[in-house]
């Protein structure tokens, strides 16, 4: 660790002082002494700092060293191009003012240094962003927070108190306020590559106990940074976005509330955009590249990170989604889980089919958001295009029920998922399974766990049962074909090859041994669950 000569060079401008840069392999500096006539060996990676006349001209010729010379006197011209040696030259009085201020550079330098290996250090231990937020909030002397591109909040400095409307929607809110970003948005500040120092201009800014101006203070000349003054903050703040390659994966904002930032606080900041970005492209969200606002609420919203109506309306307005109720998820599952290389490939088809659809990677499946089609002509043909889709793909799919209210999208999801499992349990041959189908399942599903199902079977069915193996006769088969098609005897008399007249008889048959009404609704209606009790079961009629 240390400091490149040049970057001392840089710092020294107010001195105008000139180098003589003759041996790359030794710029990085990696501590400054003062030149004393008594010293016999010169470290290679030391910075001497001092006088001409202190300088041993009879020893450089051997030694890779770098020296500071502060002096008025003339540097012979031997000095300035040995091969051996760097010099840097200010053409002024030596005084220890000059001395002390490389040691002030020297040591901000390795300050970044030391807190760089922090970082380092926490990021070792795997212990997740909100460690690296707690643990930079510590070295910075500052609260920040990171928030995704839908400026959803991830991370915050945790334990701080501060009494200002921000950080109350950061921490209590969990979100920031739409129509306060907007100013920002439609200037170019998500493609900075800078961090930006918003300094607010506002009469309330807050003002520091050991405050005042500072060697390293930030200012409008720093090179470090991008500074806007904004009259509508009342709290200034640095603001740096965080990529990975050319993709932007959010922000990292450090509010100036403690102390007043340094040029020293932007180097770590850009290290900890630079840690925070790493840790990112650890979440399976991050693995995607073509990720956008939308795709991303979706996610936020089936992750249940959304969970009150004032976030959601602000989130929607981030997200630039105009809904169209009702909506309806659909799920599309493999027998394996779906790889994001699949899914990148996949998801055009079905984009096409739901052309209003939003469409995610979500836990291995793919989920669609999407404007339920009450038109059934433009519904069934949706289903036709998807079905095609999905034998190409070896696929299944759940629908969930129609739905307005967002916030409960994480019920629907489920309902999509508990539809293919139902479904494929039932109805072997098919891939697209609508949980509307599979209710009365889903009931029994959850009532099993508690009661026998059959203690809820109409009592005169299992005297049926009894009937028809005394006797031989096939009543059971004939009610269950009856009731499955709603009492028309039509149809029933034309499926089973009888004549009207016979069907009648057997029904009114039925009845004489059940002791049952098949007119009372009621009594139908018992029978009806007493057969899918018994489906459910895995009895075949």
């Amino acid at each position: 660790m240390g400091i490149l000569i040049d970057s001392i060079v840089e710092k020294l401008e107010q001195y105008n002082p000139k180098s003589y840069i003759n041996n790359k392999k030794i710029t990085l500096i990696e501590s400054v002494k003062y030149i004393e006539s008594s010293i016999e060996d010169f470290k290679p990676n030391t910075l001497y700092v001092g006088q001409i006349s202190r300088l041993p001209v009879s020893k450089l010729i051997l030694q890779p060293t770098n020296f500071l010379i502060v002096s008025k006197l003339h540097l012979p011209c031997s000095v300035r191009t040995n091969r051996n040696t760097n010099i840097v030259l200010i053409n002024e009085e030596f005084s220890p003012a000059i001395f002390n201020k490389v040691l002030d550079i020297f040591f901000k330098y390795e300050d970044i240094n030391i807190n760089s290996l922090k970082l380092l250090k926490v990021l070792s231990k795997n212990t997740g962003l909100q460690d690296i937020i707690n643990s930079s909030s510590k070295i910075l002397g500052n609260p920040m927070y990171v928030s995704n591109t839908n400026f959803e909040i991830l991370s915050f400095t945790e334990g701080v108190k501060l009494n200002h409307s921000l950080w109350t929607d950061i921490t209590i809110k969990g979100y920031q306020q739409y129509d306060k970003l907007q100013s920002l948005l439609k200037d170019t500040i998500l493609n900075a590559k800078l961090p930006i120092y918003f300094k607010s201009t506002n009469e309330n800014n807050y003002e520091f106990k050991d405050g005042g101006n500072t060697i390293d203070e930030l200012s409008k000349d720093s090179n470090s940074i991008l500074y806007k003054e904004n009259s509508k903050f009342t709290i200034s703040r640095i603001w740096s976005n965080i990529y990975a390659g050319n993709k932007l994966l959010g922000q990292l904002i450090v509010i100036e509330a403690f102390k007043p930032f340094t040029e020293r606080d932007v180097k770590i900041i850009g290290l900890l955009s630079n840690a925070i970005s790493v840790e990112l492209q650890k979440h399976k969200y991050y693995e995607s590249s073509n990720v956008n606002s939308k795709e991303l609420f979706l996610l936020q919203l089936l992750d249940g990170k959304i969970t009150s109506q004032e976030a959601l309306y602000e989130n929607i307005k981030f997200a630039h989604w105009e809904m169209k109720y009702p909506l309806s998820v659909i799920s599309i599952v493999n027998k394996s889980t779906i790889s994001y290389i699949q899914f990148s490939y996949i998801k055009t088809f079905f984009q096409k089919i739901f052309y209003d659809c939003v469409c995610v990677l979500y836990k291995g499946n793919i989920i669609i958001a999407t404007n339920y089609k009450d038109n059934k002509t433009l519904y069934k043909k949706c289903f036709k295009e998807l079905q095609e889709s999905l034998n190409n793909f070896e696929m299944f799919c759940g629908v969930s029920r129609p739905f307005y209210n967002l916030l409960k999208i994480n019920k629907y999801y489920k309902q999509s998922l508990k539809a293919i499992e139902l479904g494929r349990y039932r109805d072997i041959d098919k891939c697209i399974f609508i949980y509307d189908s599979y209710i009365l399942q889903h009931i029994l599903l959850l009532s099993s766990s508690e009661e026998s199902l059959k203690d809820f079977c109409h009592p005169a069915i299992f005297k049926l049962i009894t009937y028809d193996s005394v006797y031989k006769t096939d009543y059971l088969k004939n009610l269950y074909l009856y009731v499955m098609n709603f009492k028309n005897q039509s149809k029933l008399a034309g499926l089973m090859h009888i004549h009207r007249n016979t069907l009648h008889y057997r029904i009114s048959k039925i009845e004489e041994i059940m002791n049952v009404d098949l007119n009372n609704v009621d009594e139908f209606f018992s029978i009806y669950l007493s057969f899918k009790i018994l489906e459910f079961s895995g009895e075949e009629f």
